[in-house]
C-alpha cells in the first residue's frame, strides 16, 4: 500500500510545486500601505507616524465637529447665511465629506494595523496549497498601472474643480481667500476669513481628497489579487483537463494514472476551499470600507443629478464642463469598483465549465466534489453581510437611483429656497 501510494506521488510531481513563487501582491500592496503614512493612515508605523496620523484624525475631527454645528443652525433658522455655499445642501454636503473622511482614515488605519495578519495568512495559503500553479507576473505592474491611472484622473478632475471655483478673472492675490470661501462656505462667512484658518483648511481638504480615492484604490487593488487567485486556478484545471483527456485517450486501464487524477483532483478541490477561506478571511477586513464606499457614492451621485436637475447647466464654461467632467468620473469610478470586486464572483465558478466538459472517462468522485463545492457555494465580496458586490448589483442601483433622486430632491428642495447651489469641498460636486 505505501509502494503503490509513493507511485502515485512520483507521478503527479509536476503538479506539486517544489517552492514557492514571491507573490509580487503582498510586496506591492505593503508599499501602498507604507505609502499611506503620509495622509495618516499610520498603521504598524513607528510612534512619529501615529502621532502624526491622530493629528490629522483630530484636526478632521474638529471640521466635521463644526460643520455639523452648521447643518444644525441652518437647520432651526439660527444661521445668519443660507445662501449658495451656505446652503442646507452645501453644510449637508460638506459634513458628509468630511465625514466620509475620517471613516475611511479610522477603517483603513485598522486594516494596515492588521495588514501583517492577513498577509500571513495570504502566504500560508500558498505553502499549503498542494498544485503547482504559477504566479501573476503581471499582477503587480497592473496594480501600479491602475493606481496611477486612477490617480491622474484625479489630479485633473480636482484641477479643473480648483479652476471652476477660482475662475480665471481672480487675481493672484486673492486666489487663496476666493478658493477657501467657495470651496468651504458652509464653514466660513467672509467675515471668518483668515489665512490662519485658510492653510490648515487647504491641507486637510487634500488629505479628506486623498482619503476619498485611497478607500477606492484599496478595494480595486485587494480585489485585483484575488481575482488574479482564481483566475491561475481556473487556468491549472482548464490545462489539467486536457492533459487528463490526452492521457485517458492513451491508456484508459492505467490504475496508476487514474490514482494520480483523483489525487490530483483532491488538490484543486482543496485549493478552492482555502481560496474561499482567503476570500472570506478578506471580507471581514474589508466589508466596512466597501459598505462606506457604497453608501458615500450613492450619496453624491443623488447629489449630483440634484444639481443638474435644480440648477440645470449654468454658469461659465468651466463650471459647465467640470460639472459633466465630474459626473461621468464619478459614475466610472463606481463602476470600476463594483466591476473589479465583482470579478471576484464570476472568476469563483469559471472552473465549472471545465468540469462539466469533463470526458466520462475523466470523471471521478473528486471531480463530483468539486462541481457541487463550486456550483453551490457563493463567493463575493460583501458590505459587511448587507449586500454581496456582483454585477448585477450595478443594474439594480441604477433601477432605484431614479427614485432614490426624487425623494431627495423633494426633500432637499423643502429646505433650499429655490434649490440654490452646493459646493462639496475640495472635490465639489462629489468625486473623489
Amino acid at each position: 500500500m505505501a509502494k503503490k501510494r509513493n507511485q502515485v506521488r512520483r507521478c503527479v510531481k509536476k503538479y506539486i510545486p517544489y517552492e514557492l513563487h514571491p507573490d509580487d501582491f503582498l510586496q506591492t500592496m505593503t508599499k501602498i500601505f507604507c505609502y499611506s503614512r503620509w495622509f495618516g493612515v499610520a498603521g504598524s508605523g513607528n510612534l512619529v507616524w501615529k502621532i502624526f496620523g491622530i493629528l490629522i484624525l483630530l484636526l478632521l475631527a474638529i471640521i466635521e465637529g463644526v460643520a455639523i454645528w452648521r447643518v444644525i443652525k441652518a437647520l432651526a433658522g439660527w444661521a445668519v447665511d443660507i445662501i449658495g455655499h451656505r446652503s442646507v445642501t452645501a453644510r449637508l454636503a460638506g459634513t458628509m465629506f468630511y465625514a466620509s473622511s475620517i471613516v475611511t482614515l479610522i477603517l483603513s488605519w485598522k486594516l494596515s494595523s492588521s495588514w501583517d495578519e492577513l498577509a500571513a495568512f495570504w502566504a500560508s495559503v500558498d505553502q499549503t496549497m498542494a498544485i503547482n500553479v504559477p504566479p501573476d507576473k503581471n499582477l503587480k505592474n497592473r496594480m501600479i498601472s491602475v493606481t496611477f491611472i486612477i490617480m491622474a484622473c484625479v489630479i485633473l478632475e480636482h484641477t479643473m474643480c480648483m479652476m471652476s471655483q477660482i475662475g480665471f478673472d481672480c487675481p493672484a492675490s486673492l486666489i487663496l481667500k476666493r478658493y477657501t470661501l467657495m470651496s468651504h462656505g458652509f464653514l466660513l462667512l467672509r467675515t471668518d476669513y483668515s489665512i490662519w484658518f485658510a492653510i490648515p483648511l487647504l491641507f486637510l481638504s487634500k488629505v479628506a481628497t486623498i482619503l476619498w480615492n485611497y478607500q477606492d484604490t484599496l478595494i480595486v487593488t485587494v480585489s485585483m489579487g484575488l481575482t488574479s487567485r482564481y483566475y491561475r486556478l481556473n487556468n491549472f484545471v482548464a490545462k489539467f483537463s486536457v492533459a487528463v483527456k490526452k492521457d485517458l485517450s492513451r491508456n484508459k486501464q492505467s490504475n496508476s494514472l487514474n490514482s494520480r487524477n483523483e489525487y490530483t483532483w483532491r488538490k484543486i478541490r482543496e485549493a478552492y476551499v482555502k481560496q474561499a477561506m482567503l476570500v472570506r478571511r478578506v471580507d471581514a477586513w474589508l466589508g466596512g470600507l466597501i459598505l462606506l464606499s457604497s453608501l458615500v457614492n450613492f450619496y453624491f451621485i443623488c447629489l449630483q443629478l440634484f444639481l443638474g436637475i435644480t440648477q440645470g447647466l449654468s454658469g461659465s464654461f468651466i463650471k459647465r464642463l467640470y460639472y459633466l467632467v465630474s459626473l461621468v468620473w464619478l459614475c466610472v469610478r463606481v463602476s470600476c469598483v463594483v466591476l473589479a470586486a465583482a470579478d471576484i464572483n464570476v472568476q469563483s465558478k469559471r472552473a465549472l465549465r471545465y468540469l462539466y466538459a469533463c470526458d466520462a472517462h475523466c470523471y471521478n468522485i473528486e471531480v463530483e466534489r468539486l462541481q457541487n463545492q463550486l456550483s453551490k457555494e457563493y463567493i463575493a465580496l460583501t458590505g459587511m453581510g448587507f449586500f454581496s458586490l456582483n454585477r448585477s448589483i450595478l443594474l439594480k442601483v441604477r433601477k432605484d437611483m431614479a427614485g432614490a433622486v426624487i425623494t431627495y430632491e423633494l426633500v432637499l428642495i423643502q429646505f433650499d429656497d429655490n434649490g440654490t447651489t452646493a459646493h462639496i469641498p475640495s472635490q465639489s460636486n462629489a468625486t473623489f
